[in-house]
């Protein structure tokens, strides 16, 4: 039994040790056991990079954070994952829900290997805090998904020592949420300031954002379930992410896209993200094959050409939730074009087109670097966690919680609008570096005061960030845990159908603004860029009858995923699964 417990340890350590200074330069391993194994300050580091690199699997960020439908996008119906895309999965999902359940706690096993076993390594007293406190960042926002995902569930927090402690019932999620909160603290505390050499690590600022989102999303669940006010978590949210603001360490990006795209990895936008690398290295990811803009090429020769299988596709009612001068987030985020594979440029989707929208926010358009084109798996964008964006609207909506709209909330958001301002001289769809900005003057993206009845009172201040957090953080995997913290999942989908099959008989007339190196469709057909017909099996686009099949499973159940059936009989311990789930 103790060999076996020994092999379990010693798959976990080797399948970690992958990472560098930047996490991600491959480090060598030899003779690894439990015993010998943490004896060095070599072999702390190491294993916190295995820690970081549960971030890499599929269930955790590598691709299971993007398949959730929900107001934003969906993935497409050539994607069944057994019925996650359309609300008909059960707890015998082991496309995606078994993979999130169980790599969450490989990730957590690692995290606590660290925790438990680095402390008694001879070196720096403050490097041994910085790295405990690393893994022990990771173990919060690995439970943190969990907890958001499941409810409740088994709460390990010392490293796997026998199969016994394999069998261990479900924590409540108040008990755990103390835990996270524990964990961070000594984060904030322990870790090191953002400099230039710590891309991709847990930093003082990360863990006061995480702090400052689960303390939002706390206040919102007691809010939701009519078990307090929330206004000491709110205020704690509140705090935490005005540290951040204050401390001055970030920045939004002067345009939009370049918070995005691969040539700007690392931006001072960024407050905590999963680094990714290529080509051929194993530690690429795949959202370029299922989020970006596909090509009129098949197979093969559509990811050569740049593009994208597309298989999260945006939701074609999205588009509403935009003002008509805020086009650079939309067009970005939900683009209604495709790549021309003989000459490389984009084609307008027209009226009459029933190809769905591009998720493109992450898209691999241009292919600047042929080794990750036709690699599906091996694609090098990284995968924001937390924006500085973020922090802003977590500021803005725990404020307004606590006492209502203050301008200072809204001029966080002010900062969001002004950047939305700013159009790229050559197109928002191309590519060229360094961008040339216009700041484009619009009354729809003026700055907001107390007296815009948009933002003039609590209701209408809290319906403001509904729309401008999807219309910021839109395709990061943000919408699903939002919906469910507001008790809002069902009723937003719902609402939302009803107005897409409104919507179904608007006839397009009006012409596209014209746009460099974008071929326009027929004139007969031109439209908007922003109010394209949605139309119904009937009509253009098609979406509105797929949808009418999501909407119709939605229920408020499905504001938890069931605990997978496999993990249940393999520890009986964890009980009867989450109600609405056999």
């Amino acid at each position: 039994m103790k060999n076996k417990i020994k092999y379990l340890f010693l798959v976990v350590l080797v399948s970690g040790f992958v990472g560098c200074s930047d996490l991600l330069d491959e480090v060598p391993v030899s003779d690894l056991s439990i015993e010998n194994s943490f004896k060095t300050e070599a072999d702390a580091i190491a294993a916190i990079v295995g820690v970081y690199s549960s971030l890499h699997l599929e269930g955790v960020y590598g691709k299971s954070q993007s398949l959730f439908s929900t107001d934003e996008h969906n993935a497409g119906s050539k994607v069944p994952l057994s019925g996650l895309n359309t609300f008909n999965f059960t707890a015998d999902n082991v496309e995606v829900i078994l993979p999130i359940w169980r790599d969450h706690y490989k990730g957590i096993n690692r995290a606590n290997l660290s925790i438990t076993r680095i402390p008694s390594i001879d070196m720096d007293v403050d490097e041994r805090n910085t790295l405990v406190a690393e893994a022990k960042f990771i173990r919060a926002l690995l439970y943190f998904n969990l907890i958001r995902y499941f409810g409740d569930v088994p709460y390990k927090e010392a490293e796997t020592t026998s199969f016994s402690d394999l069998n261990i019932p479900r924590t409540s999620v108040a008990t755990i949420y103390e835990n996270i909160i524990e964990d961070l603290e000594y984060g904030v505390v322990h870790l090191k300031v953002k400099n230039a050499f710590l891309a991709g690590h847990a930093t003082q600022d990360a863990a006061k954002t995480l702090l400052a989102s689960v303390y939002l999303t706390r206040g919102s669940m007691a809010r939701r379930n009519n078990t307090g006010d929330g206004i000491a978590d709110f205020t704690f949210a509140a705090r935490y992410s005005k540290e951040v603001i204050d401390a001055n360490r970030y920045s939004l990006c002067p345009y939009f896209p370049d918070a995005f795209i691969v040539q700007n990895k690392n931006n001072d936008e960024i407050v905590f993200d999963v680094q990714f690398k290529s080509p051929g290295l194993g530690v690429g990811n795949t959202i370029g094959l299922n989020m970006g803009i596909p090509s009129d090429a098949s197979g093969i020769d559509n990811l050569s050409a740049g593009g994208s299988q597309g298989a999260i596709r945006a939701n074609p009612y999205h588009q509403y939730y935009y003002d008509e001068a805020d086009s650079v987030r939309l067009q970005w985020t939900d683009a209604r074009i495709k790549i021309v594979s003989a000459t490389g440029k984009f084609r307008r989707l027209s009226a009459v087109d029933k190809e769905p929208v591009s998720a493109a926010k992450f898209r691999r358009y241009p292919v600047r670097s042929p080794g990750y084109a036709i690699q599906t798996n091996d694609y090098d964008v990284n995968w924001p966690i937390f924006r500085y964006a973020e922090v802003l609207l977590i500021y803005a909506e725990a404020t307004n919680e606590i006492n209502g709209p203050t301008q200072p909330a809204i001029d966080a958001l002010n900062q969001l609008r002004g950047r939305a301002r700013n159009v790229n001289a050559s197109g928002v769809h191309a590519d060229v570096l360094p961008r040339t900005l216009i700041l484009q003057n619009s009354i729809g993206l003026a700055n907001l005061t107390l007296s815009n009845p948009l933002v003039s009172s609590q209701a209408a201040f809290r319906d403001y960030i509904f729309y401008e957090r999807s219309r910021e953080l839109s395709q990061e995997g943000k919408r699903w845990f939002d919906l469910v913290r507001w008790g809002s999942l069902k009723t937003t989908l719902r609402n939302m159908i009803n107005k897409m099959n409104a919507k179904s008989l608007e006839v397009p007339v009006v012409q596209w603004p014209p746009l460099p190196g974008i071929t326009q469709p027929p004139s007969t057909t031109t439209i908007l860029w922003k109010r394209y017909w949605i139309g119904n099996s009937s009509g253009n686009n098609g979406q509105t009858e797929e949808w009418n099949k999501i909407t119709s499973n939605v229920q408020d159940f499905h504001m938890l995923l069931p605990i997978p059936n496999a993990e249940r009989l393999a520890n009986p311990s964890i009980g009867p699964n989450n109600p609405g789930y056999n």
